[in-house]
């Protein structure tokens, strides 16, 4: 029996002959919009109560909502066809479904990356380019002294959200754009500390950080859909849930959450090596002369950010994808004894 008619957008987007993908969407994005009703309650008073609590939060509640329709216009927009893809691949795989699978994610992620800077992110965010001064000619010489291909630097208003502070670089090949958050340059003393932070991001880059990470998670996702194209057909897993029939999506969701005791394993794992790559960002920023200006700005970012200074080791290390501060210190101080 037929208990709703097909809206002519999806059936136009997906086609009247895939009725797998139009089975699935009814399902999904009831369930979709059920989280973000139950999830809302949570944000509103994350933001608005704990936030601002401590003087963090910076935004209206208009701006909120208004950020929260921009993320479900963009989830409509992106989401059905990704969905739709996914079905698509599993439905066709055949015994190469976890390499076409992979494959698929692969191209999506380099191409979310490829956009985001430039499509979504300034949907959210107002990017302008650092003003000519002290600070971008240091920052420019920095990246020249070690053959960064810097092709633009921009500050983000992340004051008009957030008193959080952060820096971050994207772009491919000879193509590397900079982004300094307003909140960054305010709280930090001077320019060398800004310039000891970008030194430290510009480490991650210079040690391929970055490319081992990418390649580490591809390497995971590879795996993950290995395992589920090893149970996707199993009847008994789906009964186990209650459910007589096969659903795609509800197989994917219920690998997922088989195989969360091993997620948090391979978090753990994943986080020990971020932990690394931090020690090896700050040693690298040292060897470049920043070891003071590091330091201050290490410590006055934390007090800005009332972030745990010195948290137990085991909880840090499992929870945490960066060293707590007195860590960090230790291991800059360390390399100083070892060189004196």
């Amino acid at each position: 029996m037929r208990t709703h008619k097909t809206p002519y957008s999806i059936d136009l987007l997906f086609g009247h002959k895939n009725k797998c993908i139009l089975h699935h969407h009814p399902w999904h994005f009831p369930t979709w919009k059920l989280l973000l009703i139950t999830d809302l309650p949570f944000s509103l008073y994350s933001t608005f109560v704990v936030e601002s609590r401590h003087g963090f939060n910076k935004q209206t509640v208009w701006l909120f909502f208004r950020d929260m329709i921009k993320g479900i216009a963009l989830a409509i927009v992106i989401g059905p066809p990704i969905v739709a893809s996914i079905i698509t691949i599993v439905q066709k795989g055949g015994p190469y479904l976890a390499i076409y699978l992979w494959g698929f994610m692969l191209v999506l992620s380099l191409v979310m990356m490829t956009l985001y800077p430039f499509l979504i992110a300034p949907l959210f965010n107002k990017f302008t380019p650092l003003p000519e001064g002290e600070l971008r000619s240091k920052i420019e010489n920095l990246a020249s002294s070690l053959k960064f291909p810097l092709k633009k630097l921009f500050v983000v208003d992340g004051s008009t959200r957030s008193s959080h502070s952060n820096a971050y670089m994207y772009g491919f090949f000879k193509n590397k754009r900079i982004v300094l958050y307003d909140t960054l340059i305010q709280q930090c003393k001077n320019d060398e500390e800004v310039v000891a932070v970008i030194a430290h991001e510009l480490g991650h880059w210079k040690l391929n950080h970055t490319m081992y990470s990418f390649i580490a998670v591809q390497i995971l996702t590879l795996l993950q859909f290995g395992g589920y194209t090893l149970v996707r057909n199993s009847k008994d897993l789906f009964q186990s849930f209650g459910f007589d029939t096969q659903p795609v999506l509800i197989g994917l969701i219920i690998f997922q959450h088989t195989v969360i005791p091993l997620q948090h394993l391979v978090s753990f794992g994943l986080n020990l090596v971020s932990r690394a790559f931090e020690f090896q960002a700050d040693s690298f920023a040292k060897k470049l002369g920043y070891a003071v200006p590091l330091r201050a700005g290490l410590v006055k970012l934390q007090e800005e950010n009332l972030s745990a200074m010195n948290t137990d080791p085991w909880y840090s290390a499992y929870h945490y994808s960066h060293p707590p501060l007195v860590e960090r210190l230790a291991a800059i101080d360390e390399a100083d004894k070892k060189t004196d």
